[in-house]
């Protein structure tokens, strides 16, 4: 590919997301689902991701939180992507992958499914072989289903005064849903610059809209609830200061409507025998989820998979009802070893470490 072809193919792409950042976005009475190890969900992250890592890989989330106070909210995720096809003359790819999670929120059973096919284009940039500089856009079609049991649900008018307990055989005098469950499409997409200058030094820096369509999402025909569009921006790096010590730093921010949230910490990776050929790596660090809580991280990595363990210290003015405890998630994630392609491929880019 030319460097006018690039100089065009980047201008495209920086003025497409730039609509998406600028278009004007709906209140809700909801937000997005989000996990706090949102680096081990790289489709979830951002639809660029999607086959940047140089051979296959595939992942789980799970999430609990708010147990101490009320019916848990229970989150699963899970992804699966690769590289597909290689240009070499071109220096470029294309990556495939699918994405799902599934969501049950408190007493009242609101449940979401969501599933997420996704592609991504991948162009090396740089007169460099082989390339350390990549531009990746990813696009993300969804189809997205929420259920609501109402059965569970309890309002004041079955207050029982005689008794002092809610009763379920009073009429709530609620109107009756037209619909307990319904399904729609939606639209993600992404970009992302990812640079790996040194053996040692790798970064990355993107930007995605989640809920393009923007979509209607009332449980009432004749009521609109718009979900709002998500703009995210997530940055991270990669930096080797031995054989033995890594430290991975990450920050994510987002906005939706009229929420933000600031997500940034970094956890340090210790190779006990980097001689070995397959050694163990012990990580751990600190994450901030600003005005909301603070995160611990700890896990390890072995054979391409890594798993990590996060607990949520709630430092809102939820703290109160949380007595200061949020959630627990759990992830893992396994990366195919790169030698097991063929070389001539494996050389075309220098993949950052995700």
């Amino acid at each position: 590919m030319t460097t006018k072809s690039y100089t065009q193919f980047t201008k495209i792409a920086i003025f497409f997301i730039s609509i998406l950042f600028f278009g004007k976005s709906q209140q809700a009475a909801a937000q997005d689902v989000h996990f706090t190890q949102f680096y081990h969900n790289p489709l979830l992250l951002n639809p660029a991701q999607t086959g940047l890592a140089c051979n296959f890989r595939y992942g789980l989330n799970y999430r609990n939180q708010w147990a101490s106070v009320t019916t848990p909210y229970v989150t699963f995720a899970g992804y699966f992507d690769m590289p597909v096809y290689f240009n070499h003359k071109r220096n470029s790819s294309l990556g495939f992958g699918l994405s799902l999670y599934n969501d049950r929120a408190g007493d009242g059973n609101l449940n979401t499914l969501e599933i997420n096919p996704s592609v991504a284009l991948h162009l090396a940039l740089g007169a460099d072989n082989p390339k350390r500089y990549k531009l990746s856009v990813g696009f993300q079609p969804s189809i997205r289903n929420r259920t609501v049991n109402i059965n569970n649900l309890t309002f004041q008018a079955q207050y029982n005064t005689n008794t002092g307990q809610i009763d379920h055989s009073f009429n709530n005098l609620e109107p009756t849903l037209t619909n307990t469950s319904f399904s729609v499409l939606d639209f993600n997409t992404g970009i992302q610059f990812s640079a790996a200058p040194t053996e040692e030094v790798n970064f990355w820096i993107g930007a995605s809209a989640f809920h393009v369509m923007q979509p209607n999402e009332s449980f009432q025909s004749n009521f609109t609830s718009v979900l709002p569009m998500r703009q995210m921006i997530n940055a991270g790096a990669r930096f080797i200061l031995n054989d033995n010590w890594t430290i991975l730093p990450n920050a994510l921010y987002f906005q939706q409507a009229k929420a933000q949230e600031l997500n940034f910490g970094m956890d340090f990776d210790y190779t006990v025998d980097p001689k070995k050929q397959e050694p163990i790596t012990l990580f751990a660090g600190p994450y901030y989820r600003f005005k909301d809580a603070f995160q611990l991280l700890m896990g390890g990595e072995y054979k391409g998979y890594r798993v990590g363990i996060t607990y949520d210290i709630n430092a809102s003015s939820l703290r109160t009802a949380s007595h200061y405890k949020g959630g627990f998630e759990l992830a893992i994630m396994y990366k195919s070893p790169c030698r097991l392609i063929p070389y001539h491929i494996n050389k075309m880019f220098v993949c950052p470490r995700f």
